[in-house]
C-alpha cells in the first residue's frame, strides 16, 4: 500500500488556535478554567480494579477451542488513568483491561453507567478501552453470536452474564478511582524499538507489501511508554504499548491469567508495592498495540514446532512477560520527553455496512464499498503458529486456487480433504462473493446477522502525543500506515508521537493490508469487511484527526445493538455438598513437611463452586509465613503470579480444590501454610455461607 495525499491539510494560525482554546472553555469539564497552568498544565489520576468473573465451567476467548477453565493462575484488572487539562477542562480517559477482547456490550454498558454518574464528563468521544489480549482470561462478555461462539466452553455456552456484570463494573471502578485521584502531575513520553522477541507469523503475506524496503524488520518494534507522577514527585502509574500476542499459554491452558503481559504488569507491582484494594496506588498497564501477525518467539508448547516454545508453559508466559518489562523497565530509567500540550478527543460509531471507501484510499481502484462480513477458507486453517489441522483446510485458498481436488496447491490431495473442501463448499452458498475479491466465503456471518457493522473509531490527544484506537487485530504494516498518516495529519498541533491501541472499545476481528488480503492467510480470511476495510479505517482515522485540526465535531453514524435479551447463561450452581464425614475446607491432601527453592508445595481440600462468590477485591487462597510472634501474616494471594488454584468437580455436586505455590528462589526460609477461602450454597435455603480450609505447616529452606 503505498502513501497517498490524505485529506486537504489546513493551516491553523495563532489566531485560530486562540480562539479554539477559547472556544473549548464552554463546556461541562467539572473543572475550573485557569488562565494559565500553575506548576502542571495537567491533572492526573490512575486507578486499578478487579475484573476477574467466573473462574470455573466458563470459556475463554481468543483460541475458540470450547476451552473450559477450571481455576485461576492470576487474578485480571482494569488500569485507567484520566489526564485533564487544567486550562481548557477537557479530559481523555485509557483504560487497559487483562482480557481477550472489549466488546461493544461492554463498552456501551461502561459509557452508561459513566454517564450516569459524572454527566457531561465521559462520553464515546474521550473513553477509550483497550487490551492485553490475553487468551486464557474471563470471557462471554460479547452479544454478537460469532463471537459467543468463539468464547464457548464445552457445553457450548458462550455468554455469561455474571463475567459481563464483572468487567463492566471492574472498569466502571477504575475509572473512579482515577477520577477521584486527579491531581497535578506530569507525564513523560518515552519510545524505543525492541527486537528479537516477536517474530511474524504470517511472513509470507507480509513480503507481499510494496513498502516491505522502508522497514528493517518484518515485525511492529516500537514500544511507547508513558509515565505518570505527581506535582510533589510520587509516581502514579506507567502504561506500555508493544505490538505481539498474549499467548504464551497455549490453547489447553485451563488456568484463567493475565499471561505474559500480566506478569509484566505484576513485576512493576512489586516493584512499586501496588495494592489494588486500596483507592489510589501505583498502577502499571501492558495494553496491546498491534496484534495481527506478530506472536512471542518464546511460542508455548502447543504451538508447531517453527513456533514452539518449551514443554514448561509458566516459563514461556514469564520469559516473554520478562522480556517485554527488561525493555520497559530500561525506558523507566531512561531521559524522556515531556507531554505538553492541550488535551483533546474525537471518536464515533462508524457504519460499516455499504460504507463507501473514496479513491484516495483505495490505491487506483476508485471508489469502494466494504462487503457484508464474512470469513474466507483460511480463518478455518488457523495461524502458521496454530494451525487448527481440519482435512483439507489451509492458508492461502483464494477463489483462483481453491479446488475440491486441490490440483492447483497441492496441500491436500488426500480422499478426506476433498470431502471437507465439498462438504463447506456446498454449505457455504456465498462462497462467490465477488465483493470479497480473492476470498472464498466459508462462514456467511455479516449475512446470518452474526456480527456487528457498527465500529468505534477513536483518537486521543494529550499534548504531543495521541492515541489511535481501532477495533481490530492489525497486522505490522497496517499499524505502521495508521500511525505515519495521524503522526502527518496532527503535526500542526505540534503532535511528535502516535501510540496504536489495537483490539480497542469493540472487536471486530482482524485487518491486513490489500496485499496481505489478496495473499488470504488467516489474518485476510479474517478481515471482514474485504479487502478495503484496512482503508475504510485508515479514512475514518484521518478523518478524526483532521477534525481535531480543524476544531469540528464529529457524529456518530450509528449506535451498536447490545441488547441481552435471549442470551442463556450456563446453569449456576444448584447446591453444594460433600461426604457426610466430612467438611467444607477439610484438607484432603497435606502438603509434604518441608520444600526447598524451586519445588511447589500443594494442598487438596473439599471445597464448592467458586461461582457462588467471585471475591472481587478478595482471594481465593494464601500463602502464610509465621512471625517470630507466633501469628500468621498473609505472604501471597491468588493476584500473585506464583500461587495457583485449581476447582474440580466431583459427581453431581461435590468439589476438590487445589491450591498450589511454586516456591521462587530468594524466597525466605520460614514456616508457611496454605489457605483455601470459598463459599458453599446450601441446597435447602439456598443459603451461600463462607468456608476456610488450612493446611498443616510446612518449612521452606
Amino acid at each position: 500500500m503505498k502513501k497517498t495525499q490524505r485529506f486537504k491539510r489546513l493551516a491553523i494560525t495563532l489566531t485560530g488556535a486562540v480562539a479554539l482554546v477559547g472556544a473549548s472553555l464552554v463546556g461541562v469539564s467539572g473543572l475550573t478554567p485557569q488562565a494559565s497552568a500553575s506548576e502542571s498544565t495537567y491533572l492526573i489520576g490512575t486507578g486499578i480494579s478487579d475484573v476477574t468473573g467466573a473462574i470455573a465451567e466458563n470459556g475463554a476467548f481468543g483460541y475458540a477451542s470450547h476451552q473450559e477453565m477450571k481455576g485461576l493462575q492470576q487474578r485480571v484488572y482494569a488500569h485507567a488513568f484520566i489526564v485533564a487539562d487544567q486550562v481548557t477542562g477537557k479530559r481523555v480517559v485509557y483504560v487497559s483491561v487483562d482480557t481477550g477482547g472489549i466488546f461493544n456490550a461492554v463498552r456501551v454498558r461502561v459509557l452508561d453507567k459513566l454517564k450516569a454518574m459524572y454527566p457531561g464528563l465521559y462520553d464515546e468521544g474521550n473513553v477509550m478501552i483497550g487490551i492485553t489480549h490475553s487468551h486464557v482470561s474471563p470471557a462471554g462478555t460479547s452479544t454478537d453470536k460469532l463471537y459467543e461462539i468463539a468464547a464457548e466452553d464445552k457445553t457450548m455456552h458462550g455468554f455469561s452474564q455474571q463475567v459481563l456484570d464483572i468487567t463492566v463494573d471492574g472498569i466502571v471502578n477504575a475509572i473512579s478511582k482515577a477520577h477521584n485521584n486527579l491531581e497535578p502531575g506530569t507525564i513523560e513520553m518515552k519510545r524505543t524499538n525492541v527486537h528479537g522477541i516477536t517474530r511474524n507469523r504470517s511472513l509470507a503475506a507480509y513480503l507481499q507489501n510494496d513498502d516491505v524496503s522502508k522497514y528493517d524488520d518484518s515485525v511492529e518494534t516500537t514500544m511507547d511508554q508513558l509515565e505518570f507522577t505527581s506535582d510533589t514527585g510520587e509516581k502514579l502509574g506507567v502504561f506500555n504499548w508493544f505490538s505481539t500476542h498474549a499467548t504464551s499459554f497455549p490453547m489447553h491452558w485451563d488456568l484463567y491469567s493475565g499471561d505474559s503481559k500480566g506478569y509484566a504488569e505484576y513485576l512493576y507491582e512489586q516493584k512499586f508495592g501496588t495494592d489494588p484494594h486500596q483507592d489510589k496506588t501505583f498502577v502499571a498497564a501492558f495494553p496491546a498495540s498491534g496484534t495481527g501477525d506478530m506472536v512471542p518467539v518464546a511460542g508455548n508448547s502447543s504451538s508447531t514446532p517453527e513456533f514452539v516454545g518449551t514443554s514448561d508453559d509458566y516459563y514461556n508466559a514469564e520469559k516473554h512477560g520478562q522480556e517485554q518489562f527488561d525493555a520497559s523497565w530500561q525506558l523507566w530509567n531512561s531521559p524522556g520527553d515531556a507531554v505538553k500540550g492541550a488535551v483533546d478527543s474525537r471518536g464515533r460509531y462508524v457504519q460499516f455496512r455499504n460504507y463507501v471507501v473514496n479513491a484516495d484510499y483505495t490505491e487506483g481502484a476508485g471508489d469502494q464499498t466494504l462487503c457484508i462480513p464474512a470469513r474466507g477458507y483460511s480463518f478455518a486453517a488457523g495461524g502458521e503458529n496454530g494451525p487448527s489441522g481440519i482435512p483439507g483446510i489451509y492458508e492461502g485458498m483464494t477463489k483462483d486456487s481453491f479446488s475440491i481436488r486441490d490440483v492447483v496447491n497441492k496441500v491436500d490431495q488426500s480422499d478426506l480433504g476433498g470431502l471437507v473442501r465439498f462438504a463447506f463448499a456446498s454449505i457455504s452458498w456465498t462462497g462467490n462473493d465477488p465483493c470479497q475479491a480473492e476470498k472464498p466465503v466459508l462462514l456467511p456471518d455479516g449475512r446470518w446477522g452474526w456480527a456487528s457493522t457498527v465500529v468505534p473509531v477513536q483518537l486521543l490527544r494529550v499534548g504531543n502525543v495521541a492515541i489511535v484506537g481501532v477495533p481490530t487485530e492489525t497486522g505490522t504494516m497496517g499499524v505502521r500506515h495508521l500511525r505515519e498518516s495521524v503522526e502527518q495529519i496532527l503535526a500542526p498541533l505540534g503532535v511528535e508521537k502516535v501510540i496504536f491501541s489495537g483490539a480497542t472499545n469493540d472487536y471486530a476481528g482482524y485487518v491486513s493490508t490489500r496485499e496481505e488480503y489478496a495473499a488470504q492467510h488467516y489474518e485476510g480470511a479474517s478481515t471482514e469487511f474485504g479487502p478495503y476495510e484496512l482503508a475504510a479505517i485508515q479514512q475514518e482515522v484521518d478523518g478524526l484527526a483532521q477534525a481535531m485540526v480543524d476544531g469540528t465535531e464529529v457524529s456518530n453514524d450509528a449506535w451498536p445493538k447490545v441488547s441481552t435479551r435471549g442470551k442463556v447463561n450456563r446453569a449456576g450452581v444448584v447446591l453444594d455438598d460433600k461426604p457426610l464425614r466430612q467438611q467444607f475446607g477439610q484438607v484432603l491432601i497435606q502438603p509434604l513437611e518441608q520444600y526447598q527453592p524451586g519445588e511447589t508445595a500443594k494442598a487438596v481440600f473439599r471445597g464448592a463452586h467458586p461461582k457462588n462468590n467471585l471475591r472481587v477485591g478478595g482471594t481465593f487462597l494464601k500463602v502464610q509465613r509465621q512471625a517470630e510472634d507466633g501469628t500468621w501474616q498473609d505472604y501471597l494471594t491468588d493476584r500473585d503470579w506464583d500461587t495457583s488454584y485449581r476447582w474440580e468437580r466431583e459427581g453431581a455436586s461435590y468439589s476438590r480444590t487445589t491450591v498450589e505455590w511454586r516456591i521462587r528462589q530468594g524466597t525466605p526460609a520460614g514456616t508457611y501454610r496454605l489457605v483455601q477461602d470459598g463459599d458453599w450454597k446450601n441446597g435447602w435455603n439456598h443459603r451461600i455461607i463462607p468456608y476456610e480450609g488450612i493446611s498443616n505447616p510446612f518449612t521452606v529452606n
